[in-house]
């Protein structure tokens, strides 16, 4: 029993820790334009039943700790933030993103925080770490200055939940979410840009729960190693 208890707790301490790890980067984006936050989920480990045959309706049963079951994004909006800058543009609807192609791929974001980068004499809309933003038909954007209004891809997807994040802005679609739809009649605010969706008043009392529930894992790990010491000793 000493065993499986300190293996329990173990267990316990360990996947806390990457609820931790969730949580700290959430506040470690608070400022981050247009971030999403993400939201840890915990699901108990196998149960043993006690004097009693497995799969016996028995109150008596011994866990085995948690496990960081998922962790989903929680698509909030952020509020909008004015900068009267012509290359910034924040979203309205929540369901809404812009596309980027970038590192080989097009990736799917909040962050209206966009550039020029000229290449070979042209003008393209990028985004800050120099991804191209596109069109609604997927096309490269260019302007001749950042006082251009051009026409800014919108896109939607059927299943917000489904997509895939990818570093602190970007998504990516699966078969969860379904294919990208260009949007026609969307809004989008010109030099506005939305804000991080963190609450970090919500992120402290998640870290005070986890924090708790942490120490006590801890303590367990701890009673349970001197436990099995003494019990060595008597031998």
């Amino acid at each position: 029993m000493m065993i499986s208890s300190f293996y329990t707790a173990a267990t316990g301490t360990i996947n806390l820790q990457k609820g931790f790890d969730v949580t700290a980067n959430n506040i470690a984006n608070v400022s981050t334009t247009g971030y999403k936050t993400s939201e840890s989920s915990f699901a108990d480990l196998m149960y043993t039943n006690i004097d009693a045959a497995q799969g016996a309706n028995t109150k008596l049963k011994s866990g085995h700790g948690v496990k960081l079951k998922k962790t989903d994004t929680v698509f909030q909006p952020g509020g909008l933030k004015q900068t009267d800058r012509p290359l910034d543009y924040a979203l309205t609807a929540n369901n809404e993103f812009f596309a980027v192609q970038t590192d080989g791929k097009v990736k799917y974001t909040r962050d209206g925080n966009f550039h020029l980068s000229l290449e070979n004499g042209i003008n393209y809309l990028t985004s800050a770490d120099k991804g191209y933003v596109l069109d609604a038909r997927g096309q490269k954007i260019t302007l001749n200055s950042e006082d251009d209004s051009p026409a800014i891809g919108i896109f939607s997807f059927q299943n917000t939940d489904g997509l895939v994040r990818e570093g602190s802005s970007y998504f990516t679609p699966s078969n969860n979410s379904g294919a990208a739809t260009a949007l026609t009649n969307a809004e989008v605010k010109k030099g506005s840009l939305e804000n991080s969706a963190v609450d970090l008043a919500d992120q402290m009392v998640s870290v005070i729960e986890l924090q708790r529930a942490f120490q006590l894992n801890s303590k367990i790990v701890q009673v349970s190693d001197e436990i099995m010491q003494t019990v060595n000793g008597l031998r």
